[in-house]
């Protein structure tokens, strides 16, 4: 890997000891995937915003940085919290919280705490190259506004943030963009996190390319979460739609795919849970990725004079909470019953203790994947069990 001079200086030390084990990091995922440089980024995202036992050496880098006045060089956002609040057990796991929090608002990062954070406080360009963790937004960072970051992991994200670099590689480059697998769709209903989760299955780490279809922004995120859940798809293209497919020859390369798959709606159902399996569902919990206000608004006519049959959960963008909090249908979901709240949902229900595992019934492709004791519904199926839609005939 060739270095500059300015590189060179921190890893030797220049910048302080904390510095040079960042870039010595980077140094070495670089090298491990044949990076022949180092590339600055716009802006960096962190995975780590929890405080858990098992990431020791993530709050010991991060402590040596504030202890040597480190800031980030770039601007940098948070994931959720964890729930920290939300039950007693989760207070107990995640009890060092809010030192860990302190110390990374001393790094300068913005804490916007949210996996979406592409929609309030850290929006890239077309073309920008980022240091970014968290595979929902990664995905869609990627594939809806055409920027470039690899999936990359905890650790990684804050030698990235405080370097403001990142190694050349993978998805960074132009070649390995192209689309590999063709999608095809026969569908009559469309349920994007289901569809998400089949084409991360079918695709597992390769590209894939999809119909033209009219997906709304919430759509391409619920999507693009399940995508990189169930498969580890970090780039996805819809022809027509995202910046990178204007056409087949485009996003192909001119090259053939190396398969073509039909996805049809019949494949689609069997995602989802029996209705009769899922009226024993014990909560329902929406937002996973975080709830827009767009989709609280969406959902809100259903539950206004209405009272929910079981508990349900809103799991927001602070963001939006805050805009939502200014809005009437705040205290109409309130009055329904809804909980709004602000953290990661697959943290603040993973500890769940009670009379054996209550059972979580989703609209969420990614946290169908993702929370153990979870069942899949598409959106009327979860409205319906929420008490709030009629029964189909």
């Amino acid at each position: 890997m060739q270095l500059t001079p300015e590189q060179e200086a921190i890893l030797a030390g220049s910048e302080g000891n904390a510095m040079a084990k960042c870039l010595q990091t980077l140094v070495e995922y670089g090298k491990a995937f044949d990076a022949k440089r180092l590339v600055p980024i716009k802006s960096a995202h962190l995975t780590g915003s929890f405080k858990i036992f098992f990431y020791t050496a993530y709050y010991q880098i991060i402590k040596q940085l504030v202890d040597e006045g480190v800031k980030v060089k770039v601007p940098t956002t948070l994931n959720p919290r964890p729930g920290y609040e939300y039950t007693p057990q989760n207070r107990l796991v995640f009890r060092g919280q809010q030192w860990h929090e302190q110390q990374l608002e001393a790094l300068g990062i913005i804490p916007n705490y949210s996996c979406v954070c592409y929609r309030h406080h850290n929006i890239p360009e077309f073309g920008d190259v980022l240091g970014w963790a968290e595979s929902s937004a990664i995905i869609y960072a990627n594939s809806v506004l055409g920027a470039r970051t690899n999936r990359n992991s905890i650790m990684v994200d804050i030698c990235q943030a405080v370097t403001g670099l990142t190694p050349e590689f993978g998805f960074l480059l132009d070649e390995n963009r192209r689309g590999q697998l063709r999608i095809h769709l026969d569908i009559q209903q469309m349920d994007a996190p289901a569809l998400g989760f089949l084409v991360g299955k079918l695709a597992v780490d390769r590209v894939p390319v999809l119909d033209n279809y009219d997906f709304t922004p919430d759509q391409l995120k619920n999507m693009g979460a399940a995508m990189a859940s169930s498969g580890s798809v970090t780039l996805f293209h819809v022809l027509g739609v995202t910046p990178e497919a204007p056409d087949e020859a485009t996003v192909f390369g001119n090259q053939a795919p190396e398969e073509t798959i039909t996805i049809t709606q019949a494949m689609l159902d069997e995602l989802r849970t029996s209705h009769a399996v899922a009226k024993d569902a014990k909560v329902v919990a929406f937002g996973c990725p975080q709830m827009t206000l767009d989709e609280v608004l969406e959902l809100a006519p259903y539950f206004a004079g209405q009272k929910v049959k079981k508990r349900t959960l809103f799991h927001l963008i602070p963001a939006a909470y805050d805009e939502l909090e200014q809005r009437p249908e705040m205290a109409q979901l309130k009055e329904a019953g809804v909980e709004i709240l602000q953290h990661c949902p697959l943290a603040g229900l993973s500890l769940r203790i009670g009379l054996g595992r209550k059972e979580v019934l989703t609209p969420s492709g990614k946290l169908y994947y993702y929370l153990e004791g979870t069942r899949y519904g598409n959106l009327e199926d979860v409205l319906r069990i929420c008490g709030v839609l009629e029964d189909a005939a």
